[in-house]
């Protein structure tokens, strides 16, 4: 028996449509829609998709990332325009030291560094100097686009990243992590943060409370560590790619296809077909199809239920 060995199924945004409009009786296979009923499909099935970021902790949409600390601060901004984080990032060390203003800086490597890749250096005061970088000379210097603010020492550390993250919808997990050890941090309600007297604390941050907001989301953390070398590591579940060209193709597991399938079909029946038995059929078969895939789409570990940290403080 012959196998095709292939697991890679998936289907772009004009297959999607087109196969839409045919299981909702309103196109015969071999027809394709006009511009505007094609125009109107991709605007139903963006909605659809958008609309699937409230119904749970998708897992295939959880990813980690690291928010970097700086000096006097308890909010941060997550997201393409907000403060410094990403999914993925590099470190290294100074070389040589530097003095204020200084552009060209010596370290231990820049394997991987690339021109107007986000960069952080360590800056003796306990600050981090945010920049660019302008260009990378060769395999131990790089210049930035502003020079460091204040003297920097030798083994100071260095982090540099490309890309920041898009504005996480929730945040599943969060610890600081410093010299080498995670402590986990609890989430707890605006009003409690808001409550809390002394927001300042010099401290190792131990609690925050997230606020989703709209381009960039809002981390707001209880305690500010004296060490910038420190991070924050948060597991967060991201938004679903849009789906801007015919040729995108779905930024979801495979098993979630028939799902999307089945309701961008009744979405497009009820515009079209509202009065149509097959109408209902396909609303009650979209239902099965996403109840179904949410029930695969979670963890399969034992549930550990203690009281909230919040009800355990005198």
């Amino acid at each position: 028996m012959s196998k095709s060995n292939s697991f890679d199924f998936n289907q772009n945004r004009l297959s999607l449509i087109s196969d839409a409009f045919v299981q909702a009786g309103i196109l015969r296979p071999e027809e394709s829609p006009k511009s505007n009923e094609g125009n109107f499909a991709a605007r139903t099935l963006n909605r659809m998709l958008k609309a699937f970021q409230a119904d749970g902790l998708h897992l295939f949409a959880q990813r980690n990332a690291t928010v970097f600390m700086e000096r006097d601060k308890t909010q941060y901004k997550l997201g393409p325009s907000g403060d410094n984080a990403t999914e993925s990032f590099s470190s290294t060390a100074i070389r040589i030291a530097a003095v204020s203003t200084n552009t060209a800086i010596e370290v231990d490597t820049t394997v991987g560094m690339t021109a107007s890749d986000y960069i952080g250096i360590e800056i003796d005061d306990g600050t981090m100097h945010w920049t660019t970088i302008a260009s990378v000379t060769d395999s131990d210097t790089v210049v930035l686009t502003a020079g460091v603010d204040g003297l920097v020492s030798v083994n100071n550390v260095v982090y540099w990243y490309t890309n920041k993250i898009q504005r996480p919808l929730n945040i599943i997990h969060s610890s600081y992590h410093f010299n080498g050890n995670d402590t986990r941090m609890y989430e707890i309600a605006k009003s409690e943060y808001l409550n809390l007297s002394d927001k300042n604390t010099e401290t190792h941050p131990t609690e925050y409370y997230f606020d989703k907001q709209l381009t960039n989301a809002e981390l707001n953390v209880f305690g500010e560590p004296n060490n910038v070398t420190g991070y924050i590591k948060i597991s967060a579940q991201f938004p679903f790619d849009d789906m801007d060209s015919a040729t995108d193709t779905l930024a979801f597991p495979s098993e979630w296809i028939e799902c999307i399938h089945l309701g961008l079909s009744y979405r497009l029946a009820t515009a079209y077909r509202p009065k149509d038995p097959k109408t209902i059929i396909l609303k009650s078969d979209s239902e099965q199809a996403l109840e179904r895939v949410k029930g695969f789409d979670e963890e399969r570990s034992d549930i550990n239920i203690q009281p909230s940290r919040q009800w355990l403080r005198e």
